[in-house]
């Protein structure tokens, strides 16, 4: 008979790689319906606002949860929150060029982008929250030895 391996225990950056795949695909869904209902209300020119803003919900949180997910590994606090600090003052400037780039842009209807960004920010919140409620990550450590153990 063999001895059960033990599991290793998950790394800091594990709730945001859980949140990542449990957020990612109902946000682009419930994005991509909204462009479609969009598509419906305000017509075609809806379309392209929409996606643009499809597109840049999505990078946004979905870069933050990545990058959180890779670069915080150890378990100190005050690393952690360096890093997503610095994570997301970067997401911050990507945006502000964004905004930049495209205010100018008539070809991108502002409502569509807006609404699209709004309905994509909500269902990831949601999900994310639930991914993170269902990936059961532990929040402290248990003590070494018997007394630790149930």
């Amino acid at each position: 008979m063999t001895d059960p391996q033990p599991s290793a225990a998950p790394h800091a950056g594990a709730p945001f790689g859980a949140m990542l795949r449990g957020a990612l695909v109902p946000s682009a869904l419930a994005g991509l319906l909204a462009v479609l209902v969009l598509a419906l209300v305000r017509g075609p020119d809806a379309i392209a606002g929409g996606a643009l803003g499809l597109v840049v919900s999505l990078g946004f949180f979905a870069s933050g949860m990545f990058l959180l997910s890779r670069l915080v590994r150890d378990a100190n606090p005050t690393a952690f929150f360096a890093v997503a600090m610095a994570v997301y003052l970067g997401q911050v400037f990507l945006l502000l060029l964004v905004i930049i780039v495209f205010k100018d842009a008539s070809w991108v209807d502002g409502p569509a982008l807006g609404i699209v960004a709004f309905v994509v920010t909500i269902v990831w919140q949601v999900f994310a929250m639930r991914a993170l409620r269902r990936a059961r990550v532990p929040v402290y450590d248990l003590p070494d030895g018997p007394e630790g153990r149930p």
